[in-house]
């Protein structure tokens, strides 16, 4: 059974949160999506977080994704296969999709799922803040 909360906030922030983790999700501009991760992701948010990313492209393609999952510290397995599955199902849709990692463990299961998802140099993964900061302001001035 799925346990979280949906807000929009006045600024236009959507925020899912549970208990154990929460997701961020604020567009930039038109084409270009950052979602902030925390925390855990059990399963406890379904679909809801794809659902978000797949409505974004709906509303402007190709999409931009950013993805800052620094402070991500844990993804079930099956989380980790629908997001494999989302990427390889939206993959003409999505215009670049960058990865910030906090951990080794985050590192490996997002570079397992570039591979598996078959996107090719689609997904970019660093552990470098400097790095994921400076694409997020070029997306955003773009």
């Amino acid at each position: 059974m799925n346990q979280f909360s949906r807000i929009t906030h006045p600024d236009g922030l959507v925020e899912l949160s549970s208990a154990a983790g929460s997701f961020r999700f604020r567009r930039l501009r038109p084409g270009v999506l950052l979602v902030t991760i925390s925390g855990q992701d059990n399963g406890q948010f379904g679909q809801a977080a794809l659902d978000e990313m797949r409505m974004e492209i709906l509303r402007s393609q190709p999409l931009e994704l950013l993805v800052d999952a620094e402070k991500t510290t844990l993804v079930a397995t099956e989380v980790s296969k629908e997001w494999t599955q989302f990427f390889s199902n939206c993959r003409t849709q999505l215009k670049r999709v960058s990865v910030l990692t906090g951990s080794r463990y985050m590192n490996l299961v997002v570079s397992i799922s570039q591979h598996l998802s078959k996107t090719g140099n689609l997904i970019t993964v660093t552990s470098d803040r400097a790095a994921f900061d400076a694409a997020v302001e070029r997306a955003r001035q773009a």
